[in-house]
């Protein structure tokens, strides 16, 4: 299936901004996949310390990086729950509470690197059988339906919206 497939009523419209971002004909079978080597070759790309920021209490961008790997995290754990069944409410999750300890951490590109990496291939490997009855479960998250196949997109539209930020305030 495509991202032009997705119904409206499979998510809160706050996520149209990065599903947008997604080309329409990107699959779900490929999205994860083209979105892990986009964001290998423009995080590698980047020279810049990842301690740079664009502004007085903005995060680095070591920390935005940190955030989409999080963020991810987030995402797939709420796919397992709605793909096993396990469709209690889940709250949704204060970027600004999981970004109070980013300070404590160096970000190394390489070591940021193989997170994203691996955090990517867990999720791939959790949508790698998946099937199409599992896809169209939805489950409750931050008060607002959500589709299992959504995810994937939405994922891979989160990721590029940073990706750009980074472009735009951080790089140029």
């Amino acid at each position: 299936m495509t991202r032009k497939e997705l119904k409206s009523e499979e998510y809160n419209s706050y996520y149209d901004h990065y599903l947008n971002l997604v080309p329409e004909a990107a699959t779900i079978d490929t999205i994860l996949k083209t979105s892990l080597e986009d964001t290998l070759d423009f995080v590698k790309a980047i020279d810049k310390p990842f301690d740079s920021t664009y502004g007085e209490g903005k995060w680095t961008i070591g920390e935005v990086l940190m955030h989409n790997i999080d963020t991810e995290r987030v995402f797939a754990y709420r796919a397992l729950r709605f793909m096993r069944g396990d469709l209690t409410p889940l709250p949704g999750f204060d970027q600004d509470i999981f970004a109070r300890d980013y300070k404590n951490y160096a970000f190394a590109k390489a070591d940021l690197l193989n997170s994203f990496q691996t955090t990517r291939n867990a999720t791939i490997d959790l949508f790698k059988s998946i099937t199409a009855d599992q896809l169209m479960i939805k489950g409750m998250a931050s008060d607002s339906a959500m589709s299992v196949r959504v995810i994937p997109f939405l994922i891979a539209g989160h990721n590029k919206h940073h990706e750009n930020v980074i472009m735009e305030r951080y790089l140029s």
